[in-house]
């Protein structure tokens, strides 16, 4: 909404006063946020730990007083820093995209190929609006197939066809540009976001779960976004325009996501209030899970819903 009343301003406008209507408008967006959060009550999961006691989670020194010895070897010996680095490298894939996508691309789009600002931001607008049914369907298949087969598709699907799609842009035909920008953005950024949104919370154990969560969402994307817009322009300045290096940058995001999804377990199902981070055999959803069980000699997930 505030893009599109910025729009209709003119230069002298959007210099005098129209830039402050984005962040006037965040206020009541935070506003909302506040509201929504402080009216929430703690999640069934948060409550069901056996960490947690009267709704607040038990100090580290008293962690052996509440929780189940075997809980607490299990959570000692699995891997540190494998969850992380998948996460990290999850988020570090559709964090490069969406600086490249929804950031760069609008302005080469504008600067490099010479169309209308109005393209770049219908573009994005009608993008965004096909997102309502892409992150809810790539979502539901991930319940049902598991999160781990989606990303390797999602990813593989994204490597086909970031280079096909972006010199389709390049030709300045509006359509062109269009159906370019739109598959490449519901598949290299909205597709991944829709797992990444399921998949972050399930890699990690409930007792860090906030906070390594967190720090892998952030890091990884101050790093990509803001880099990658950088490193584009300067390559897209050194080859005359060329949309190669665009192509390659987000083709590179998405190969980091490819790579993190291959290594990660599967995790769809997973208990949430395990303590520990995720292990291979723990999910119950796609052959991935089913693959894990029977490596380890776990039952097979029916056996489990029966259960």
């Amino acid at each position: 909404m505030t893009t599109e009343v910025v729009a209709t301003l003119d230069h002298d406008q959007i210099v005098a006063w129209g830039w402050r209507i984005p962040f006037l408008a965040s206020v009541l967006i935070m506003g909302f946020a506040i509201w929504v959060r402080l009216s929430l009550k703690e999640s069934p999961v948060f409550e069901a730990r056996e960490d947690v006691v009267d709704g607040e989670a038990v100090s580290t020194e008293k962690l052996a007083e509440v929780v189940d010895s075997d809980t607490l070897a299990q959570a000692a010996k699995s891997r540190k820093g494998r969850s992380f680095f998948a996460a990290f490298f999850l988020r570090f894939g559709q964090a490069g995209n969406s600086g490249m996508i929804q950031t760069y691309l609008i302005s080469y789009i504008t600067a490099r190929l010479l169309l209308a600002p109005s393209v770049g931001t219908n573009v994005v607008i009608f993008s965004s609006l096909c997102g309502f049914a892409t992150v809810p369907i790539v979502g539901a298949l991930s319940d049902k197939f598991g999160r781990k087969t989606m990303y390797i598709i999602m990813s593989s699907i994204s490597l086909a066809l970031v280079f096909p799609m972006i010199d389709m842009i390049s030709t300045k035909d509006i359509n062109s540009v269009f159906a370019g920008y739109i598959i490449v953005h519901q598949s290299s950024v909205l597709a991944l976001a829709s797992l990444e949104n399921l998949t972050m919370s399930e890699l990690f154990g409930a007792r860090n779960r906030y906070t390594q969560l967190a720090l892998a969402k952030e890091l990884a994307a101050i790093i990509a976004t803001g880099v990658s817009p950088v490193i584009a322009a300067a390559l897209v300045v050194t080859m005359h325009g060329s949309w190669l290096p665009v192509a390659i940058i987000i083709a590179f995001f998405t190969f980091c996501t490819l790579v993190a999804s291959i290594v990660m377990p599967e995790v769809a199902g997973r208990d949430l209030t395990k303590l520990n981070d995720s292990e291979p055999g723990e999910a119950l959803f796609g052959p991935f899970a089913r693959r894990e069980r029977a490596k380890r000699g776990l039952p097979a997930p029916e056996e489990e819903w029966r259960a």
